[in-house]
């Protein structure tokens, strides 16, 4: 891009900077400093789960080691790296930058989560219009317990939900410059590189949404050329990789699994596990379909029923696929919860939201009253006094919230939305100093894995590979799911 082009670019996004109001910048700051804060802070409170995140870290520094040992190759692009190569190379970047230790493994994955909160902020602008919408859509979004999880450790569902947000922000943008096709294409080279299936169905449904919503992207060759040649590192780097020898180290890294829930099933229990804000999202839809000469109700339709309907007749198990799902519903959320802001008055809310937050507040309740009687009978021995009370105290804090949200929404009131979603994020930011952060059930390869030496672990994930392997019968499991 030349110089006249480059500044009148910038001039052009200045302009549009100063024309946003005081107001919105000030409710910009207020809602993305904390939960920004929420993604990074104590990284380093406990240590890595077993079974994918110790995979990566130890994948990542073996990695790195040998490229100092042997020097960089070619091949170094491609060896000891299994088939998300994106996540080894940017948790090796962060241990070189901010240092060895937790801190190092995990906070470039919470800064790109962070950073992708603005961009998430202009696609729900751009999509609807309106800011409100779109702050809210942050504030849901930046409030999942599943995002809050994904975005505080080292794995590949960490790099894969910034990308999403990237991939949809891009798709969007080719609609008023026919240059998006180039960010696009290396979005989704990214996303290849980090978790091809989920690179392939955002491919797939962002066609139909821009097929649908653009028809004239379809004889547009700067678009087509703009697109292909993002997608050629991904293109260049799977087809080599295809005729490389495969080292035993790679393919051991592709078949052991770190949960003992069924694949297909998890993705969908980490949408369940953010149903509090999302659960909103369900009324979208049926708006959506009323009103399909709009283009926010095409992409919702699309990047939400197109979409999910793909992860669920497509061949791979993987909780990655699930993902992108977090980001459409948290649109989807943002919209109907801006409704209720600005027409309180005009719009009932239905009764089975009032139930379901009070059923929620039943069984968190519930929750804290058998871990009570579990702390005090010692089945519990390796939590502390002080982990024992906190985490009592975040299951109260949290039950009072539904509970009240339950109310609220019984006699009609919109502050409900203040309630639930500040009182998520205090119960998120408390978690942090509990067990319930490491909730997650390890499985018998991860309690094997347990007790290999540090040193030893790489090597002894390779066997571990191969017994599951073995005992899967010869069907491939993702060591990174």
């Amino acid at each position: 891009m030349s110089k006249p082009n480059l500044r009148k670019l910038m001039e052009n996004l200045g302009q549009k900077l100063q024309r946003w109001p005081l107001e919105e910048w000030s409710s910009l700051i207020l809602v993305m400093v904390p939960i920004a804060l929420l993604f990074c802070w104590g990284l380093d409170f406990h240590n890595l789960r077993r079974g994918e995140e110790t995979n990566l870290v130890e994948s990542a520094h073996y990695w790195w080691t040998a490229l100092q040992d042997s020097g960089f190759t070619p091949t170094s692009l491609f060896e000891n790296l299994g088939r998300s190569p994106l996540p080894i190379w940017l948790i090796s970047l962060s241990q070189l930058i901010f240092g060895p230790g937790l801190w190092g493994d995990r906070l470039l994955g919470a800064l790109l989560n962070g950073a992708s909160l603005p961009l998430l902020y202009w696609l729900g602008k751009e999509l609807y219009g309106r800011s409100l919408p779109a702050l809210l859509t942050v504030v849901v979004y930046g409030t999942a317990p599943t995002v809050v999880y994904w975005a505080r450790v080292a794995s590949i569902n960490s790099f894969v939900l910034p990308l999403t947000i990237a991939c949809l922000a891009s798709a969007l943008f080719c609609r008023r410059d026919l240059r998006g096709g180039l960010p696009l294409g290396l979005t989704l080279s990214a996303l290849a590189l980090t978790n091809l299936p989920t690179a392939i169905l955002l491919f797939a449904a962002g066609l139909v949404f821009l097929h649908w919503d653009t028809p004239r992207l379809k004889s547009s060759s700067l678009f087509w050329f703009g697109l292909v040649l993002g997608l050629l590192p991904a293109i260049a780097w799977w087809v080599t990789h295809s005729l490389l020898p495969q080292q035993e180290l790679v393919n051991a890294m592709v078949v052991i699994s770190g949960s003992p829930w069924p694949l297909n099933f998890r993705g969908w229990l980490w949408l369940l596990v953010s149903s509090p804000g999302l659960i909103f999202a369900l009324q979208a839809f049926p708006q959506a379909q009323k009103a399909l000469p709009w283009s926010w109700a095409r992409f919702l339709l699309c990047q939400g029923g197109v979409y999910g309907m793909l992860v669920i007749i497509s061949p791979w198990a993987s909780t990655s696929l699930v993902m992108p799902l977090l980001v459409v519903l948290a649109l989807a959320a943002g919209l109907i919860l801006a409704e209720i802001r600005q027409g309180a008055s005009t719009l009932v809310y239905p009764p089975w939201w009032r139930r379901f937050f009070l059923t929620l507040a039943g069984l968190t309740a519930l929750g804290a009253i058998a871990i009570y009687f579990s702390y005090g009978q010692g089945n519990l021995a390796s939590w502390t006094a002080q982990e024992g009370v906190l985490t009592i105290l975040v299951l109260i804090l949290l039950a009072l919230t539904l509970a009240m949200t339950s109310l609220l929404l019984d006699r009609q009131r919109p502050e409900f939305i203040n309630v639930l979603f500040w009182g998520l994020f205090v119960c998120l930011f408390l978690v942090i100093y509990t067990p319930l952060s490491y909730l997650p059930p390890r499985s018998l390869l991860d309690v094997i894995v347990s007790t290999v030496p540090t040193t030893n672990q790489i090597t002894g994930g390779v066997a571990l590979c191969k017994m599951a392997k073995n005992s899967t019968m010869g069907q491939p499991f993702n060591c990174f799911d």
